[in-house]
Order: C-alpha cells, then structure tokens, then sequence
C-alpha cells in the first residue's frame, strides 16, 4: 500500500476510475454539496484536506488502458467532476476555449491510440446514465425533484453559481474554483494506491468505523460479493448480482428511496433493508436478540458468510435473502393517515397495531410465517399474535423488553405461541380498559369501529383511514362544569363519613376508562373540552361540537343517539356499562 498527497490532476495520469458493481449508490445530498461547495469558495484560507481516495490497480489485458477500481471515495470523486463540469458550463466562451483541455484530461481519457475518449469514472449501472449526462450535456431544465440525485447535485451547483447576480462576480467565482480544484500546488487528496496483495475489504471496513458513514447493509452486501468472486469469478459475480441484488434493492430510483425509506422501530429510526436483514439473521439463528446488539449486525453477516467454501451454498443465502425481501416489499408498508384500513385484512391489521405501538420485534417472526406456511396457515400465526399483542397490552403479563425473545421461541417452535397465547385469557384484560392510555385507547376503539362496519351491513364505508382524534366525554378537568351538585354520582350505596372522597375518588378513576372515551374526526375547540355535556354535545356558537364530529359508530351510535332520544346525563354509570360494552366486543375480536 502506498498514500501520497495529490492534487485532482492525478486524475490526468490514471486511466479508467471503476466504480465497484457492488459499491453503494450515490449518496450525497444537499447539505453534502453546501459543504464542499463552501468549502471551495473561502479563498482566503487553505482549503481544507478533501479525504483520501483508496484506488486498487485491476490486471488488464495487454493493449488496454490502465484500470483502477475504487475502494473508497467515489462520493467525492464524482461530485467534485460534476461541480467541475458545471463550472465549466457557466463560463464564458472565451475563456471555455483557454481551460477545455484541461477539463477534458480529468474528466475524461484517451481510450486508444486513435485518440476516442471516454468518461474517466465508469458508475455502476444505477448511476451510470445519469453522471455519463451531465458529463456529456444535460439541459437544467430537464431536471426536477424526481431526477437522480447525480442529476439533482448538478442543479444545484448551476443554481448555486447562477444566484450571484453581477456577471462579473460570478465569472470571478468560476475561475476562482476552477484555479483550486486543478492547482497542481493544491494538495486536496490522499491517495493511496492498494497493491493486488491488499485487502481492500478489510481497509474499507476500517475506514468506515473511522467516520465513513457507510450502512450496515452496504457492508453486507461488498462481503457477499467479494465471497462471491472469491469463490467463482468477477463476470459471473457481476451477473449473478444484477439479476439478485441490483434487481431487487436498486431497478430503479422508486425501488432504492423504498430500501432507503426509514421506519421508527421502538426508540430508533431504521431503513427498511436494515430491518429486512436484521429479520433474516434472527429467522436464520445466527443473530440472537438475546445476546446480540443491532451495532453487531454486519459483523455477524461476514461472519456467517466467511463460512460459506461452497459457491451454491453462498448463491442459496443470497436468493434466500431476495425471497423475504419480495415478501417483505410486498407486505410490509408504510403506515401514515394516507393509509385506508379495513377489519378484513388480517396482514394490515397486526401491522398497523405493531406500528401505532412502535413494536418492530415481531417483524422476524411475521416474514418466517408469510414465507414458510400457507394462506390458513399464515392467517393463524398472524392471528394468534394480534391476540397476543393486545391481551398482553391490556394485561401487561409480559414487558415488551421480553419480546425479542419470545420472537425467537415463535419461529423455533410455532406452538409456543399458543401456549403463551392461552396464558393470556381474555377476560383478564378488563382492568387494562379501566387505566388506558390514549394512544391504546385510539388504537383499540378505531378496530372496534372497523369490526363492526365489517360485520354490520347497514355500513356502505368499510375502509378508515388512522387519523382520529380522541376526547373524553367526561373532561380530565371536570370540576367546574361537572360537579357533584350538576352531576350526582350514581352510586347512591356511597354514603357515610368518607362519601364524597369515595365518590371523588371513583370518578377521578372512571374518568380514564375506555368508556369515557371516543374518536371524533377533528378535535374539538379548547373552549369546549371542560364544558358541561350538552354545550360540548352541542357546541356553542360557531364552535362546533361532538354531535358536528361524530363520524363513527362508536361514537354516533354509543352517544349522540342516546342523547338526541333524551339522555342528557353522562356519569360514572354511563362510564361503567360502556366500559363492558366494549370489552365484549374486545372478546369477539381478540377473545
């Protein structure tokens, strides 16, 4: 290994930049362009060291130009070409004529001794269109938001010249950059040129531990594929990962922001593919939750893949991994109030309440399930753990921390789940509706909605979208509007010395029942949550209320009717029978 200190014009002595097939796309964005693009412009100081670019020195047939493969770096070699093309665009003809040389013997190279020219950085397939078009020339008005983010870095480079207003100012701009970035005197870079004998992976994988903000399933994939060309070739590994990786994780732009699309799993934000890979390992066994922290996951993936001697073997675990990746793409959505959810599909509903509880541990176990068992089958499992879940919420047998090991009992023995099923009875879950919270309150009351819609055909609507607000009918502050001398408490057996306190007591209690509460499609004006019952039935004035907001049974059907035939009294006894109610309902559903 050797590392010099270089100026950009190393480029001018290299022959064909190779971007690994199995490298990570393009990644940078907007802050990342303000930063070099800063950096560059402060004439005033040094301009400060760039990085260093890890470049590997490919065999090559006699008669064909030097190649070198990248091991790292690429994010910055090809943003600094492309604010070098833009530059070179927004000068002026004359002085494009005096530096055109100079742009051309970084950007491109001489392939022959018939002097064709080609584009110095060759990009994998997912990037390679987009960066050969800005190199070759790209009209700014074809680029909008949906454009690759190459294309995208380019426009904002132009936008960025092109916002200061005085010609000559900006011209002074231009040719200010350009001087940096192809001084021979300005030391940017540390290149360091890898001998066949080094092993790139392992220097790649250091640098990334360093700072180099690569992702746990960007290292997974180079070990994959550095196995695979270990164990057969470079032509059939590239084959074998275009029709397997690159078809699966990054066909197009759509397909990439999916894998890329962050989800909240409990306390930390994670991309989909991390968390598709991070199933696999626990379904697989040699990521155990139990023992293992999500920090280790690339390291137990190159573990299991150094294990692979068999080139079958290796192609196995991969096709392996493209499987529940089509299954999980297919079935594992995003959640938002975007989303129409019906009672009828069973899938969507475990999903959506593991997603309203931020409950991402069964996620290992749902794909097992979705991949290993039938239609009746699957519905079963999936079954059986929604009623898990919920029992276990209302009954808090087992805390969610314990969860990550119940998930691996599941998959290893489906029966256990049933066992643990049946521990959590159903009618042991009444007191978990008597202190609900009200993000398991919104939860519970918008399926119980849905179930009846499902099961009630008076409902045309069958679909609802997760974007209910919820209120309780009493108010949490209900001392001023809803005294005891303007709602008596029911219990006329409270009596004695301690009377009131009793009654206080239970009223502050019922207060949090589920009974007390509903789903309205808008939340009601502050003015009105403490009003007495009918003012806040009603509304007053221009404030509209629950009458105006009840959309839903549960709330329609449960209350505003009553209160339209005459029952103009809301209190504890209202509470407690609407509390039975539904649980009985809770029973049919989850019982």
């Amino acid at each position: 290994m050797e590392s010099k200190e270089q100026s950009l014009r190393f480029l001018t002595l290299e022959g064909k930049i190779i971007i690994p097939f199995f490298q990570r796309t393009y990644v940078w964005n907007e802050e990342n362009w303000e930063e070099l693009f800063e950096e560059l412009s402060n004439n005033g100081e040094k301009t400060k060291f760039l990085g260093a670019i890890i470049l590997k020195q490919l065999q090559t047939n006699t008669g064909e130009p030097k190649k070198l493969e990248v091991i790292d770096g690429q994010q910055r070699l090809t943003t600094i070409s492309i604010l070098i093309k833009t530059l070179f665009d927004n000068l002026q003809e004359d002085d494009k004529k005096q530096i055109e040389n100079d742009i051309k013997q970084i950007l491109f190279f001489k392939r022959d001794a018939f002097g064709k020219e080609e584009i110095r950085i060759d990009h994998s397939n997912v990037d390679k269109v987009a960066f050969e078009s800005v190199l070759n020339g790209v009209s700014i008005e074809n680029i909008n938001e949906k454009s690759h983010r190459i294309l995208k870095c380019y426009k904002y480079f132009f936008e960025k010249i092109n916002s200061i207003e005085r010609q000559e100012d900006r011209n002074q701009l231009i040719k200010n950059l350009l001087n940096t970035l192809l001084n021979t005197e300005n030391k940017m870079l540390v290149v360091i040129d890898l001998k066949e004998n080094d092993d790139e992976q392992k220097i790649f994988d250091t640098l990334n531990t360093a700072g180099v903000t690569l992702t746990s399933a960007e290292i997974i994939k180079n070990a994959l594929f550095k196995k695979y060309i270990e164990l057969i070739d470079k032509e059939k590994a590239i084959s074998f990962y275009k029709n397997t990786w690159e078809n699966t994780f990054l066909i197009n732009k759509d397909t990439t922001e999916y894998w890329e699309t962050e989800r909240l799993t409990g306390r930390l934000k994670r991309d989909n593919i991390e968390i598709l890979l991070h199933s696999i390992g626990v379904i697989k066994g040699f990521f155990d939750p139990d023992q293992h922290v999500l920090s280790e996951l690339s390291k137990l993936y190159k573990k299991k893949i150094h294990e692979f001697n068999d080139i079958e073997e290796l192609k196995s675990f991969i096709e392996e991994i493209i499987g529940y990746a089509k299954i999980y793409k297919e079935n594992m959505i995003n959640f938002d109030n975007d989303v129409s959810l019906s009672f009828d599909d069973n899938l969507n509903r475990l999903l959506h309440i593991l997603d309203v509880l931020e409950i991402s541990t069964f996620h290992p176990f749902i794909l097992y399930v979705l991949k290993k068992n039938q239609k009746q089958g699957q519905k079963t499992l999936l079954l059986n753990l929604e009623k898990f879940i919920i029992r276990n919420l209302l009954s808090n047998k087992y805390p969610t921390k314990n969860y990550n090991k119940l998930c691996k009992q599941f998959i290893n023995d489906n029966n256990e789940l049933n066992k643990k099923l049946e521990e959590l009875t159903i009618d042991n879950c009444i007191n978990g509706l008597k202190h609900i919270n009200n993000k398991y309150a919104t939860l519970i009351l918008f399926w119980i909605e849905l179930y009846r819609r499902n099961n009630d055909s008076k409902y045309d609507i069958k679909e609802l979208k997760y974007d209910y607000s919820l209120e309780h009918i009493m108010p949490q502050s209900w001392e001023d509007n809803w005294s005891f001398d303007k709602v008596p408490h029911p219990n006329t057996s409270i009596s004695g010395e301690n009377s009131v306190e009793k009654k206080l007591n239970d009223r502050k209690e019922k207060i949090d029942w589920i009974g007390n509460m509903t789903l309205l499609r808008s939340k009601l004006n502050s003015s009105l949550k403490n009003s007495d019952f009918e003012k806040k039935m009603n509304g007053e004035n221009r404030k509209k209320g629950i009458i105006a907001y009840a959309d839903l049974s549960i709330t329609k059907d449960d209350i505003v009717t009553p209160f339209n035939n005459g029952d103009k009294i809301w209190n504890e006894d209202k509470i407690e029978k609407r509390t039975n109610s539904l649980f009985n309902e809770i029973k049919k559903i989850w019982g």
